[in-house]
């Protein structure tokens, strides 16, 4: 059995192709390659957009948290002890149904509703995320579970936590997205 070997002119043709190109063969592999770098180069900005937007509201329920729970019960105070502006402990309440901890969450609300006011990439508005918030007030101390792989935060000093999930868009416009917002804060011991 021969194989048949090409003849010398049709592999000198073959590798004249190969080592030689002709004109425009560079523009076919731009426009060959465009759509994959514009594809991926959306992409990496899709994401770091989403990174951006999910970490300014985590900002803002933090500050929220973080000021709230200096609304100290002077009080308590002046008797040497620490507490909250909050009578007893309140858990999973919202601002439209607060319980005994309005005052406490009123202060928390208007906290978090202007540091939400900057943020892009919400797909409601300030006020509709701010009333679907879940606060934990534990004016004494205690624990509260936070996110969905189980975070448990335990403080023996006062302690506020929270948690949303806003629906954000993302820059490109590539759906929805509804990211787990927690923060969780307390009080310095007092020291006497």
């Amino acid at each position: 059995m021969s194989t048949k070997q090409p003849s010398r002119p049709s592999r000198r043709r073959f590798a004249f192709c190969i080592l030689h190109s002709a004109p425009g063969q560079s523009a076919v592999i731009v426009a060959l390659l465009l759509p994959f770098l514009v594809a991926f180069t959306l992409l990496v900005v899709e994401v770091a957009e989403r990174w951006l937007e999910v970490a300014m509201v985590e900002d803002a329920l933090q500050q929220a948290t973080r000021s709230a729970v200096q609304s100290l019960d002077y009080a308590a105070l002046a008797r040497g002890q620490q507490g909250l502006r909050a009578p007893t402990a309140c858990r999973a309440v919202t601002t439209v149904a607060p319980g005994d901890c309005r005052e406490l969450l009123e202060v928390a609300n208007r906290f978090f509703l202007v540091n939400l006011s900057g943020v892009r990439g919400l797909d409601e508005s300030p006020q509709a995320v701010a009333a679907r918030v879940h606060w934990t007030v534990l004016p004494t101390g205690g624990s509260c579970t936070l996110g969905a792989p189980a975070r448990i935060v335990a403080e023996s000093t006062p302690l506020l936590c929270a948690e949303v999930r806003p629906q954000m868009r993302g820059l490109v416009g590539w759906g929805a997205f509804h990211p787990l917002i927690v923060a969780a804060d307390t009080i310095d011991p007092l020291v006497r």
